[in-house]
């Protein structure tokens, strides 16, 4: 009974399948990603480029609609300026360790 109240709306509704890949997909790709930066000590850059991909992908959405292609650019642009520019901050500031 349980079973079917968990699996029936997978089973019934598309768009509930559609989410359920999608879902998958995203932990999928972005645990490596996530692994990675905790690795290098990086995790915060990981946070500042996933908070810089939402406001790209909303630009996109305000230039040309629902278009995925147009969001998906907006975001890939926002994000990469942010992780150039971090990148070039790293680089220029020195961080001082305290033991």
């Amino acid at each position: 009974m349980i079973w079917e109240a968990i699996f029936d709306p997978f089973t019934d509704f598309g768009f509930m399948r559609r989410a359920l890949f999608g879902c998958i997909t995203i932990s999928v790709s972005a645990t490596p990603v996530g692994v990675f930066l905790m690795l290098r000590r990086m995790s915060l850059t990981g946070d500042a480029m996933a908070h810089a991909i939402l406001p790209g992908a909303a630009v996109g959405y305000l230039v040309s609609g629902l278009s995925l292609g147009a969001m998906t650019i907006g975001g890939l642009i926002a994000g990469m300026t942010v992780a150039l520019l971090s990148g070039f901050v790293a680089r220029v500031t020195a961080v001082e360790v305290q033991t």
